[in-house]
């Protein structure tokens, strides 16, 4: 008489507890390795009611151009020409200066006149409003 003396293998069922402790560990990585420190952030002051400037003292430069032509009382200036900024803000560089922007002026010449204004010396800077 024959017995049948296979041996059944056992599918071994993959254990889940290993997986879930990778994954504890990895979460636990990546919460101490980030940084919760905030995102550089700029000061800005608003003005207070009784401190605003009147309409009579704040100068408007108005950005005429892509090429960073702009208008400042009447007279025209190039983009390059850094001195006469300096020239034009050593007169009083604490004034209060309102940027206008012709229409189809791109955000980014807009940035680089407030880089020009403000390596030249200008300290009080703002952007006009669009009337509604």
């Amino acid at each position: 008489m024959r017995l049948d003396q296979r041996v059944r293998r056992r599918r071994r069922a993959i254990s889940m507890v290993p997986l879930i402790d990778i994954v504890f560990i990895l979460l636990l990585f990546f919460m101490l390795s980030t940084s919760l420190i905030r995102a550089r952030e700029l000061p800005v002051d608003f003005p207070t009611p009784d401190s605003a400037p009147s309409a009579q003292q704040i100068r408007t430069i108005r950005l005429e151009s892509e090429d960073g032509s702009f208008t400042f009382e009447g007279a025209r200036y190039g983009s390059s020409d850094i001195n006469a900024l300096r020239r034009l803000l050593a007169q009083d560089p604490r004034a209060p200066y309102a940027l206008d922007t012709a229409p189809g002026v791109s955000a980014q010449a807009l940035v680089a006149l407030l880089d020009r204004l403000t390596l030249a010396g200008a300290e009080n800077l703002s952007l006009m409003e669009e009337p509604p």
